[in-house]
């Protein structure tokens, strides 16, 4: 019965929009009528953080680590470099997210690059979400569009802004090897919310 009131009552949102509410506040509306089972999902998923052990989470995390391997492929073929020690071993394989990394590499500006990984990261949790309506996937969908929607508003107020110059300045420098201390760059990069996109990535489970 929960499921069927909080999906009741998600509001709508698109991509490029702004949050249409708060992750704090739409968690404290979840306080009570979820199980906390099922919380600890929600929160993984608007924290951005690994979490495993149901369908949709197990069925992200290889999406996610396809994607970042496809992107350090990216990077690797512009550096000539070799990238096999940095790809992870994930479940499955999706053609379209190889497609939508190729298309955002096409984008020369790196916060554009960043836009299209994200719609394409809001496609994966709306495809994962397919099927019945009113279940714990629809859910965990929201949260990860939530979560996106609320980087990209926040990256509009003054601290955003610093932080999307500081990660073009980066990329550009990236782009043209300038690197003053002389070490190799990461074939994985940072996002412009200051996310670390050179750790090591989880293995899946296949």
């Amino acid at each position: 019965m929960s499921y069927y009131y909080v999906v009741a009552s998600l509001p709508l949102m698109f991509f490029g929009d702004p949050p249409p509410v708060r992750s704090t506040e739409w968690r404290r509306q979840l306080q009570g009528v979820l199980p906390e089972k099922d919380l600890v999902f929600v929160d993984a998923f608007l924290e951005g953080r690994h979490i495993s052990g149901c369908r949709f989470a197990d069925q992200w995390q290889a999406k996610e680590t396809q994607l970042r391997n496809a992107k350090a492929r990216a990077r690797a073929a512009q550096l000539g470099v070799e990238v096999h020690a940095h790809l992870r071993q994930h479940a499955g394989y999706d053609m379209e997210i190889e497609d939508a990394v190729t298309n955002a590499y096409t984008k020369e500006n790196p916060l554009e690059r960043e836009r299209e990984l994200d719609r394409c990261r809001w496609h994966i949790a709306e495809q994962l979400a397919q099927g019945d309506l009113f279940r714990l996937e629809t859910i965990l969908a929201f949260a990860v569009k939530l979560r996106m929607a609320e980087r990209w508003a926040d990256m509009r107020n003054e601290n955003g802004q610093q932080a999307v110059e500081e990660f073009v300045g980066a990329n550009a420098r990236w782009e043209g090897r300038d690197d003053p201390r002389g070490r190799p760059q990461p074939l994985q990069e940072q996002s412009p919310d200051g996310r670390a996109g050179g750790s090591p990535l989880p293995k899946s489970q296949a």
